[in-house]
């Protein structure tokens, strides 16, 4: 269960090896300095050792953060009971009479492709259908949940005895993802089994971008299906936009305090005109790229 703890940064899995810039920010202030990275949820062993400066700028950190801690007793039962709540459908309801023909039969498709049978998730509503297969074939190429930089940081500081910020809670998410919206739960599905077949070279295209410092062609990836499908754009903001205001908002309240942070978030928060960076440097503040 505690996978899904990082749900809403599915669009963003990089596998990187960090000689050059990656996205590490710092920004500071009179009193604080936050250091600001742009995580990859699931890696592969490659991803290690990470670079001086990351591990640094760690520890030099009062605090970690993180945009959720899925290991936390709350967070396990949260989503363990959104699932159990929010994750099926009642009697009388299933994929099949609830998704569009279009939707539906792309799904078909895609079951029949891996060897699936329909009947192991006609009850599943779509979010949770989205989860189960992008984390199976994230892992199938090769990428682990265990190897996250996010879950990295937080073994090291429970270790350490590092206090543990969240930047949201497992409701949060749960709440985003399970939305009740037809035309939402629709249209995420469907884009997910159709980008599928991108999946391992568009990890390619961010491989090269992240490692030649290249935030611009990352950028661009990452806008990339709003500019070919533009019906997409309230799920990006739902999941992307709105929580990078959220999250921005607790990192200017972490630059007024005495303590040093070390804030973990997906690299899809960090980067693009709405991404943490661009907000904070539209309050004011200097961000230094590593």
């Amino acid at each position: 269960m505690k996978h899904y703890g990082y749900i809403l940064s599915l669009f963003i899995f990089l596998t990187l090896n960090l000689e050059a810039k990656s996205l590490l920010y710092k920004v500071s202030s009179t009193t604080s300095t936050v250091y600001l990275l742009g995580s990859i949820h699931l890696a592969k062993p490659e991803l290690y050792p990470l670079a001086k400066e990351i591990e640094e700028a760690y520890t030099q950190s009062d605090v970690l953060v993180l945009e959720l801690d899925p290991t936390s007793n709350q967070s396990e039962q949260t989503i363990q009971k959104s699932m159990q709540q929010k994750g099926l459908y009642p009697a009388g309801q299933n994929l099949a009479n609830q998704l569009s023909p279009k939707t539906y039969e792309a799904l078909k498709s895609y079951m029949d492709k891996i060897n699936m049978p329909m009947q192991n998730i006609e009850q599943l509503r779509p979010w949770v259908v989205m989860l189960q297969l992008s984390v199976t074939e994230m892992m199938r190429l090769g990428y682990s949940p265990e190897l996250g930089i996010d879950e990295h940081f937080l073994r090291l500081a429970k270790q350490q005895k590092k206090p543990i910020i969240e930047l949201e809670t497992a409701q949060d998410q749960m709440d985003l993802l399970a939305r009740e919206d037809k035309a939402f739960q629709d249209k995420l599905l469907f884009y997910t089994l159709e980008s599928m077949h991108e999946m391992e070279p568009m990890l390619e295209s961010m491989f090269r971008s992240w490692k030649n410092g290249d935030t611009q062609t990352f950028e661009s990836i990452m806008a990339k299906p709003l500019e070919e499908d533009t019906s997409l754009q309230d799920i990006y903001d739902t999941l992307i936009t709105k929580r990078n205001y959220k999250m921005s908002k607790k990192i200017e309240a972490f630059l007024q305090s005495n303590q040093n942070y070390f804030v973990v978030v997906g690299s899809g928060h960090v980067v693009g005109k709405e991404g943490i960076v661009e907000l904070l440097k539209q309050k004011g503040y200097t961000l230094t790229q590593y």
